[in-house]
């Protein structure tokens, strides 16, 4: 029986093909709102961090101090799964509704919906390594901070952060242009 390593590179593979296979079970109007969602999350994380290191920081209360020992590790898991949770809540309880007027046809429709999900995606993936990282979403420092010897799908989404977090907003704003009426 052959023997798996699991790499980080295993592991961004199979992110990517869980989140696209998903996404093309929920559709192309869902895959919007997932888009939404983790877009929402992102910046409610990031506000959160910095509300609260503000907070702490003008009442020079430490976590420690409060007998909450925090770490690295720690804060990372923190703010993956709040990040999680305020997709899931977006999703479930926003009712905001996404609705296509006008259908661009069968193959193009999966087509959208492949781009959309291979977007989302790496929205999701990179930035969860972000937030694994340490750093917040399109920190300039996490690209130097990167280690060489990490894994190069790793190197990829770290290095093209900016190009992951825009690449969502720009096909919903190039496929609202190719279809207006």
């Amino acid at each position: 029986m052959p023997q798996i390593s699991l790499s980080l590179d295993l592991f961004i593979v199979a992110c990517f093909a869980i989140v696209m296979s998903y996404i093309f079970i929920i559709g192309k109007p869902k895959s919007m709102m997932i888009i939404l969602g983790t877009y929402i999350a992102s910046i409610t994380v990031e506000g959160l961090r910095h509300l609260l290191a503000q907070i702490l920081e003008s009442s020079g209360v430490t976590m420690a101090s409060m007998g909450i020992p925090l770490d690295a590790t720690m804060i990372a898991l923190a703010k993956i799964i709040l990040f999680a949770l305020c997709i899931i809540i977006f999703m479930i309880k926003s009712g905001i509704f996404v609705s296509y007027d006008k259908e661009a046809g069968s193959i193009l429709t999966l087509v959208y919906t492949g781009l959309f999900g291979f977007a989302a995606a790496g929205l999701i993936v990179s930035t969860i390594l972000s937030y694994a990282a340490g750093s917040g979403i399109l920190d300039a420092g996490l690209i130097a901070n990167a280690s060489p010897a990490s894994s190069t799908l790793m190197q990829l989404m770290i290095v093209y952060q900016e190009l992951w977090f825009a690449l969502p907003a720009l096909l919903i704003i190039i496929l609202a242009f190719l279809h207006k009426e």
